[in-house]
């Protein structure tokens, strides 16, 4: 039996993972390692913006999906990556750190026969001044890269359609 592990859930990661168990069956293992608890329908994150969606109607949470499916599924990111193995022996693997609440903070090795890298893009609106904080939210700057950046996006164009209606013309 070979080990596939899947880094990232994202829209690449869980469709890999998904395509990835169907093909192979019970006889091999899938497993996706995501820090996140929910997949995000990125596409639709401007309907949130604009508030004509929630983000519940763009998001679900993972871990029954991957129950039903089969696939082993383990909220936590990947901290590195090891493919020569270790001094103990040459079986490739990830390091792993767990991001939810029951095993927050938790490191473990994960061995894989096969690995994909899906982890898409790591958004850094700090490093430019005044675009944003580490989470992606400034004072001059919407986004709707993720479901939580889209929700502040709404507030913010609601604030907007709220100046509008007013005398106050300044933006």
């Amino acid at each position: 039996m070979a080990r596939l592990v899947v880094m990232g859930g994202g829209v690449s990661g869980h469709t890999a993972a998904t395509f990835a168990k169907k093909w192979l069956g019970s006889k091999h293992e899938v497993v996706v390692v995501t820090p996140n608890s929910l997949w995000n329908w990125i596409p639709s994150n401007i309907w949130v913006g604009v508030g004509e969606m929630k983000k519940e109607d763009v998001t679900f949470a993972l871990a029954p999906i991957y129950k039903k499916a089969g696939i082993d599924f383990r909220q936590a990111k990947a901290i590195s990556i090891h493919p020569e193995g270790n001094a103990s022996g040459d079986k490739p693997y990830i390091t792993i750190e767990y991001t939810s609440k029951e095993k927050e903070g938790q490191k473990e090795e994960l061995t894989y026969d096969y690995l994909i890298n899906a982890t898409g893009p790591k958004l850094n609106f700090a490093a430019t001044p005044g675009l944003g904080d580490a989470n992606g939210i400034g004072e001059h700057t919407v986004s709707v890269c993720t479901a939580d950046h889209a929700v502040h996006a709404s507030h913010e164009l609601h604030k907007v359609f709220q100046k509008a209606k007013t005398k106050n013309k300044k933006f």
